[in-house]
């Protein structure tokens, strides 16, 4: 009978025999091997020897990191799919076709360097890229295939990007070109922030009149050619936001004999397509073209400016934590910060008594 946790069994002529993971195939697997001894002692010992000596590793020459990035991606089941999909289009379109066919056992520090400055991309691009090395790099740590090589790799410094807002001249603008049943969109992420992916993925089912709320449950998502309504981003993204009055008023008019909030024919309208509905309206209005996205940062902006505190529009925003709204939101922050100072101006011109 075997001990328990030892792997050591007596066999029946006698001898012991004792088991160990002599090292795993590409898929994971451990392989083992045997020693034996005539008691229980002899095992043991030759058994702690035998693990001392030869600790796991993937099997074989040819298991290359190309073989270990297609086992990962395809084992891993808390990836999202759309993700997993970009992840796939990184591993296929710039990490195999570079140190694919490097064994993953040779890999080193210098290599992953050599790797990372090799690309022409930008910085944003190549973080991507090595995340998604890493994230596979640190599972064959956990199967101890390899040990960590990666932790000082230098990776480009990411450029701060410009966000773009609409004046409060352009956005009245824009709104007042607004016209088709659909446009509601564009008010409803001017005025509570959505992203344009939870914006096509609203339904009235979310819609809350009663208590003047929506609930942001989840994200449009096209997946092999069909459009699906996926859980959102993260965790904070799962949030409830409440409905200005002017239009709650508003959604109350429109008919609502679809599931989808913005629906064409009965469908959800695709996040494509509502782009360009936008750069449609912005011509219309006579404004610079901007990215949707600009819609999000400017109902922040206008959200700092009329008083709303960084905690709650971080929360409305479905922010990780108030940091990240702080940081996209920094020149808000400076302006809200002189208008707070400024107000000490009251104290110096206060009349003597």
């Amino acid at each position: 009978m075997a001990r328990r946790g030892e792997n050591i069994y007596k066999r029946k002529d006698g001898r012991y025999e004792g088991r160990y993971i002599k090292t795993y195939d590409i898929n994971g697997k451990a392989v083992y091997a045997s020693v034996y001894a005539r008691n229980y002692a002899d095992i043991k010992d030759k058994l702690a020897k035998c693990k001392s000596d030869n600790p796991p590793r993937l099997a074989g020459s040819a298991a290359l990191l190309s073989d270990w990035l297609i086992t990962w991606i395809e084992s891993e089941d808390n990836i999202k799919e759309t993700t997993k999909r970009l992840y796939k289009s990184n591993i296929k379109n710039h990490i195999i076709p570079k140190i694919g066919k490097i064994p993953l056992k040779r890999l080193s520090g210098d290599i992953l360097q050599s790797f990372v400055s090799s690309f022409k991309l930008a910085p944003s691009t190549v973080q991507l890229i090595f995340t998604v090395l890493k994230s596979a790099l640190t599972r064959a740590e956990d199967r101890g295939f390899i040990t960590n090589i990666w932790s000082k790799v230098k990776l480009p410094k990411r450029k701060s990007s410009e966000v773009t807002i609409l004046t409060p001249q352009e956005q009245s603008k824009l709104e007042s070109v607004l016209c088709e049943k659909n446009d509601i969109g564009i008010l409803i992420c001017l005025y509570m922030g959505l992203r344009i992916g939870e914006l096509c993925a609203l339904k009235w089912s979310d819609v809350d009149f009663d208590n003047g709320i929506i609930h942001i449950k989840g994200t449009q998502s096209r997946i092999d050619g069909e459009l699906k309504v996926m859980p959102p981003k993260s965790k904070a993204s799962c949030r409830v936001i409440p409905i200005p009055d002017f239009l709650a008023e508003k959604l109350k008019t429109r008919e609502n004999y679809s599931e989808f909030v913005l629906s064409n024919n009965g469908k959800a309208v695709e996040t494509r397509a509502y782009r360009r509905r936008l750069k449609t309206l912005l011509k219309s209005a006579e404004l610079p073209d901007i990215k949707f996205h600009a819609l999000r940062h400017t109902f922040a902006s206008r959200a700092l400016e009329v008083g709303m505190d960084y905690k709650t529009l971080s929360e409305i925003l479905g922010h990780a934590s108030v940091s990240i709204t702080m940081d996209l939101y920094v020149h808000s922050l400076d302006e809200h910060k002189k208008n707070q100072m400024n107000k000490l101006n009251r104290i110096f011109n206060l009349p003597s008594e």
